[in-house]
């Protein structure tokens, strides 16, 4: 069976009418001279849903079909790929979303960021990378957190070495003060 049937097949699973909105997505990037960068992208939802139903949802939904190697447009129509990061979709359960705390997030992106050899010219400050994760950290303490539990080696598409040469961390809020989930990613290319 190939991995885009499989993944039809998985996704059929999940309930497609939770009502799920892409409304937005940036790119913060760590700076000149670097190909890391953490994505943040804003889904609306109906609050009367649980968590796992609406994580279902989430990764049934077009919007989080990227591959986070190519350009990302959360303006144009979003069409359902076979892909999310390295992965195929179909690899990526809502079991594969752990809870976890605000406070051990910022302890990996923080790690993540001071971690890699920053000392070739143009790279970015201390102060500077610190102030861009400060952004992205205020909303991993706005609402029920949730880190992915990538997904084995085998479940990699043809390409998904393209993305995460240095880490791939994703993270999903549900934010149900504001009714946003929020999919923070944070990688290179």
């Amino acid at each position: 069976m190939s991995h885009d049937s499989r993944d039809e097949q998985t996704l059929s699973r999940f309930p497609s009418t939770i009502g799920l909105r892409l409304v937005g997505s940036e790119v913060v990037p760590m700076g000149a001279g670097t190909f890391m960068w953490i994505q943040v992208t804003h889904f609306a939802f109906n609050p009367s849903q649980s968590d796992h139903s609406l994580l279902a949802a989430l990764i049934a939904s077009p919007g989080y079909a990227h591959d986070y190697a190519s350009p990302f447009d959360s303006e144009a129509v979003a069409t359902g790929s076979a892909v999310h990061g390295r992965w195929w979709r179909s690899a990526i359960s809502p079991e594969l979303l752990e809870p976890w705390t605000a406070a051990a997030a910022e302890s990996v992106l923080q790690a993540w960021a001071d971690d890699q050899t920053w000392s070739d010219p143009g790279h970015p400050s201390t102060a500077c990378r610190s102030t861009r994760l400060r952004e992205v950290c205020a909303l991993l303490r706005s609402g029920d957190l949730y880190r992915l539990n990538k997904p084995g080696p085998e479940a990699e598409h043809q390409y998904g070495w393209a993305t995460g040469g240095v880490g791939f961390h994703e993270f999903i809020v549900v934010d149900r003060s504001s009714r946003t989930i929020h999919v923070i990613v944070a990688s290179d290319d």
